[in-house]
């Protein structure tokens, strides 16, 4: 039985690419241990019982009070409690506690007196985490407790609960966190993770495809195999890649399910998505191995490009706050495009119909990575066939 010369390609390149240990490597190694090491690191999804200090100068009723409140919230444990011989300014330096809470001399006395009361508030925000979560901790548990007392002076006015209550917080916000109520860095970080490294992967191996054939001297068996059609080379090694990036994605599914991250029921409209974005990145790692003889340098650039998709796709800042040339520089990764897409429809289960632009951002990159490869994969078939003519007639 005959085959298209596309198939004979895909075929071929199959076989190379299952005995290659570096495509092996990519293709096993990194989702199977990394992928499963980056879900196992955030399975606890948010941070709980973060140890922290406490300065407490007054030791009345009302201060133990308030460091029982520090303790009962689900995000912070007190751990260590400050004498006037610690030194506040290098307390960071040997202690394992995030903040300190300085509960100052009289705050009960001054309270009763109708007078303000400052809670000094020392935070470790090296790590950014640990420092936010810690400071809206305490905002709210001093709000709490603030609003406690005026209450009571109120109903010891005669007035009704209710009513206290309506004037001690005349105004009350409600807040409903959607799409990830919880906070869960499990829910929000590893599906970036993980969708940058499908492209990573993807992306070598496509930068290596053409270029590898001339450094390991197998290009005239692949022009044999192609029937010397550009079209039939870029088709059938496009089908592989292709099928390694839809393994890649089905073991990210796993991951998700195994794991317990939640996302809405749009299947197909994340297997359209996934598609298009890995054959978009297939393009452009095809039209750099094509355009580019040395397979170590088009890996090198392989890396230099993809290696901020991460960061200037506004995953980790929002893209509004950054330079200009950033923001500009992340439309030209496939990933920037990609990640609001595949947000919209995995966490909010959007239509397919609001992505649609995304979607098109990516077309955008596969023909462009498309039409360059072809080009110079026919300039490449013209100077080989050149070359073999001038052998034999020499």
């Amino acid at each position: 039985m005959s085959y298209p010369a596309f198939i004979k390609v895909a075929h071929r390149e199959f076989l190379i690419s299952s005995k290659n240990p570096s495509v092996r490597n990519l293709m096993l190694f990194v989702p199977v241990v990394v992928f499963i090491l980056l879900a196992t690191i955030y399975v606890e999804g948010s941070l709980s019982k973060i140890p922290v200090a406490v300065y407490d100068e007054d030791h009345t009723k009302l201060s133990r009070t308030l460091v029982e409140f520090f303790n009962s919230t689900e995000s912070m444990e007190v751990t260590y409690y400050l004498s006037s011989e610690d030194k506040l300014e290098t307390f960071f330096l040997n202690h394992k506690e995030h903040a300190i809470f300085r509960i100052p001399h009289g705050m009960e006395r001054s309270i009763m007196r109708g007078e303000n009361v400052t809670i000094q508030t020392l935070t470790n925000s090296s790590n950014i985490i640990f420092g936010n979560i810690l400071l809206r901790e305490a905002y709210t548990v001093v709000g709490t407790l603030s609003a406690g007392i005026t209450i009571e002076k109120l109903v010891a006015t005669g007035l009704s609960p209710n009513q206290a209550m309506n004037l001690a917080v005349p105004i009350v916000v409600t807040a409903k966190p959607l799409f990830n109520p919880i906070y869960n860095y499990l829910y929000y970080l590893v599906p970036g993770l993980l969708t940058v490294l499908l492209q990573m992967i993807v992306f070598f191996i496509s930068a290596r495809s053409i270029n590898s054939e001339f450094s390991n001297g197998t290009f005239n068996s692949l022009l044999e195999v192609s029937d010397g059609n550009a079209v039939n080379i870029i088709a059938g090694k496009s089908l592989v890649y292709l099928c390694f990036g839809i393994a890649i994605t089905m073991f990210i599914a796993i991951i998700f399910v195994g794991f317990g991250i939640p996302f809405m029921d749009k299947e197909l409209e994340l297997l359209v998505l996934f598609s298009v974005f890995i054959i978009s990145n297939i393009a452009l790692g095809l039209m750099l191995s094509s355009t580019i003889d040395d397979e170590i340098m088009s890996l090198d650039i392989a890396f230099f490009y993809n290696s901020p998709a991460f960061v200037f796709s506004g995953f980790t800042f929002p893209m509004f706050g950054m330079p200009f040339f950033d923001t500009l520089y992340a439309q030209f990764i496939p990933y920037t495009h990609f990640l609001y897409a595949f947000f919209k429809v995995y966490q909010i289960g959007t239509p397919f119909s609001f992505i649609e632009s995304e979607v098109v951002a990516m077309l955008i990159f596969t023909i462009v990575g498309f039409v360059t490869a072809y080009v110079a994969l026919r300039i490449r078939i013209k100077q080989t066939s050149k070359k073999q003519l001038l052998k034999v007639v020499s």
